[in-house]
């Protein structure tokens, strides 16, 4: 058994030669980073919200947007004294957020959805007021008829910051959820002009703008069950080689004395 004591100090040794190697190349504990998961604005009622309309499928909305909203004339023709681009062009909208980059945009249901756009140089007399209208995916028709589903999603508004917060609950058509799927379609118009002339060039005035754009459901909670709350993976203790070195380091120091 003596003869064996040699042979497993230099084992010992060995191993704790190779621990502190092994421990000098270790990196750091990376910083932890901040909790990827926002706080969800809205839940979902499961037997939906209704929104509040004031005719149709018309709601005029204020929600911290805008000032207080005064319906006009779909049809109205704007006033033919209003200054106009040099160059005959209509304005157009530039999309901020989402950014213009993405064609047709994922917006997660039962949320609060972000908009902002700016103006191409074209528009020499931005539109006063705003309205931001929605068409469902087609096979939706209007009551009655084979007409596209539209809903104004805001109508009237002043939105001096070319920004907007849509709320998908509230602000859905009456009597329909916004579900999952692709179809879609944003717009957003010039007051002043209407709807029906929306289409029209009306030089250095807002052109019609488009977006069209996909639904989806928030499956987070279905798939980080026990997951708890805030957990924050980058947060977690990572395993170190410390234990490993001090056990390596007692059997070693028992190794000498034998």
């Amino acid at each position: 058994m003596f003869n064996m004591v040699p042979a497993f100090r230099r084992i010992a040794l060995s191993a704790l030669f190779v621990c502190a190697i092994v421990a000098l190349l270790q990196p750091g504990t990376a910083a932890a980073e901040p909790d990827a998961h926002a706080k969800r604005q809205l839940t979902l009622n499961a037997g939906g919200a209704t929104p509040t309309s004031d005719s149709g499928f018309g709601i005029s909305l204020n929600n911290g947007n805008s000032d207080s909203p005064s319906k006009t004339s779909s049809g109205s023709k704007p006033s033919s004294s209003s200054s106009g681009s040099s160059n005959g062009q209509p304005g157009r909208i530039v999309m901020k957020t989402p950014p213009r980059a993405i064609e047709s945009p994922l917006f997660e249901a039962a949320s609060e959805v972000k908009l902002q756009w700016d103006y191409d140089d074209n528009m020499k007399k931005p539109p006063s007021q705003i309205t931001i209208r929605g068409q469902m995916p087609s096979g939706y028709f209007e009551p009655g008829t084979t007409k596209p589903l539209y809903w104004y999603i805001a109508q009237n508004i002043s939105a001096p910051n070319k920004m907007y917060t849509w709320n998908t609950i509230t602000q859905s058509p009456p009597g329909y959820t916004l579900r999952e799927g692709t179809g879609y379609k944003l717009f957003i118009i010039d007051s002043s002009i209407g709807w029906d002339n929306s289409t029209h060039v009306y030089p250095g005035k807002l052109f019609q703008f488009m977006l069209p754009f996909s639904m989806y459901n928030s499956r987070y909670a279905q798939t980080n069950d026990g997951v708890p709350k805030g957990y924050n993976p980058n947060a977690a203790a990572r395993p170190t080689m410390s234990r490993v070195c001090i056990a390596v380091l007692v059997a070693t120091v028992v190794a000498l004395v034998l």
